[in-house]
């Protein structure tokens, strides 16, 4: 430690001469909060980004990751999941690759309501986004409300390409 110690009095006659030389520890534990939730989701925002490298959609996914912490499951025009977050498994107790080729049916059982469902697939049907509050059933035939926000995809062309739904339990 005696190497240090130069530095140091360097450094604290620096941060004596600063009218605000004083970080508190508590935003240190915020940028460390904030950084391990990135490094978290990296592998999720590296997919992401190129999958949507051709959408002409803007989306904050990282907000949607962290702040929102949502689910990200996208799936083609013919509504087969080509995509689902890690963080999927904490939702519903499905891995992402058991759910890569499914519907998104199969979330559903005997008490989801037909109607809700029926919604689902007019927007879906008619290109439009939709907002549903949904009962699903997890890997273990638990149920759980969720929260799921739709949106068509158009590559730049303006051709449907994917949906994306962004999904939380309630």
């Amino acid at each position: 430690m005696r190497e240090f110690w130069g530095y140091d009095n360097m450094m604290a006659g620096y941060y004596e001469k600063m009218s605000n030389y004083t970080l508190p520890l508590l935003s240190w534990e915020f940028y460390g909060e904030h950084h391990a939730a990135l490094e978290t989701y990296k592998e999720d925002l590296t997919s992401l980004k190129n999958i949507t490298k051709n959408w002409d959609f803007d989306r904050n996914y990282i907000k949607e990751f962290i702040e929102e912490q949502s689910v990200i499951v996208i799936t083609n025009p013919n509504l087969k999941i080509i995509y689902a977050s890690q963080n999927i498994e904490k939702l519903n107790g499905y891995a992402p690759d058991e759910v890569i080729g499914n519907s998104p049916k199969m979330f559903q059982g005997i008490d989801t309501c037909d109607q809700t469902s029926s919604m689902v697939r007019k927007a879906v049907n008619n290109g439009n986004p939709f907002e549903v509050s949904i009962l699903n059933y997890r890997k273990d035939n638990t149920t759980y409300m969720c929260i799921i926000k739709g949106f068509p995809v158009l590559n730049k062309r303006g051709k449907l390409i994917n949906y994306i739904a962004f999904e939380k339990a309630a």
